[in-house]
């Protein structure tokens, strides 16, 4: 069950910049690298891009990094 955005950005102000980086970090290095892992961690990493709603520069972070992306998945269509 997800929670609510709301939530998960007074989680986001709780632990800071440096806790959400640190739990992302966390997650990647519990992955084991196969397909399934990897889907897993793009499901944890969304919600900690939710959670850095909370802060306008981790959130422009995340919005950069989607757009790179979709300028990837774009090329993947072009094909």
């Amino acid at each position: 069950m997800s929670k609510p955005i709301a939530e998960l950005r007074l989680v986001g102000d709780k632990i800071g910049r440096e806790g959400m980086a640190l739990m992302a970090r966390e997650f990647i290095e519990q992955s084991e690298g196969s397909y399934k892992d990897i889907m897993e961690l793009c499901g944890k990493l969304s919600v900690i891009a939710k959670m850095a709603t909370c802060d306008d520069y981790w959130e422009e972070q995340v919005s950069r990094g989607i757009q790179r992306a979709e300028l990837r998945v774009e090329r993947e269509e072009i094909k």
